[in-house]
């Protein structure tokens, strides 16, 4: 689910991530993404981001949970 999240982000729908996706798998495999409703892509898509390091204002380095500041440049993250 969370590779067709992926590619419902990059796309920017459902359906046609949906399509793309299908078009690599079997028909076993298939059949059960087609059985995903698209509210629980979207909800594995919000995890996703909600998931997703932050990033640093100044430097763009990606910030750990745990500290405060940016290890490139030092800049407080609050």
């Amino acid at each position: 689910m969370y590779a067709l999240a992926e590619l419902t982000e990059k796309l920017g729908d459902v359906e046609r991530a949906r399509d793309d996706y299908l078009a690599s798998l079997d028909a076993d495999d298939g059949l059960v993404v087609l059985l995903i409703p698209a509210e629980e892509v979207v909800a594995a898509l919000a995890s996703r981001r909600a998931r997703a390091p932050g990033r640093c204002r100044r430097c763009g380095a990606r910030l750990s949970v745990k500290r405060h500041r940016c290890s490139r440049c030092g800049l407080p993250d609050r």
